[in-house]
């Protein structure tokens, strides 16, 4: 789950986050589209069939390699920090107007069970 579960900001702020790992298993903090999560999430698939996710921790070897081979795997994206567990990361974003955003989590079976948060933006 995420702390908090929704956030409320201003149209074309910029907003710094501190993103931490508190939990057992490798999570993700990605700001995007609804549909922008569900493209991502076959990507993600993709890093699970490739050994690059796994349970508890980023295979970085498995990543270098699917990166060489595939043209993706190191999931280096400015709006969004893949972490495993006691990890954190830093997300610095500036939100668009008129954008129906939301954060989650893409890893398999994440988001389907629940590990999605609503962005409400305001002028």
């Amino acid at each position: 789950r995420y702390e908090p579960e929704s956030l409320n900001i201003k149209e074309g702020e910029t907003v710094r986050f501190i993103i931490e790992n508190k939990g057992e298993f490798v999570h993700e903090f990605n700001i995007a589209t609804a549909a922008m999560h569900k493209a991502h999430a076959q990507e993600m698939q993709m890093m699970v069939d490739h050994c690059v996710l796994e349970p508890d921790r980023i295979n970085l070897e498995a990543a270098r390699n699917m990166q060489r081979t595939m043209g993706h795997g190191m999931h280096m994206e400015p709006n969004s920090a893949l972490l495993e567990p006691g990890k954190s990361a830093e997300i610095v974003w500036t939100f668009p107007k008129h954008a129906q955003l939301e954060f989650a989590c893409n890893v398999p079976g994440h988001y389907s069970s629940g590990m999605v948060g609503k962005i409400t933006l305001t002028h």
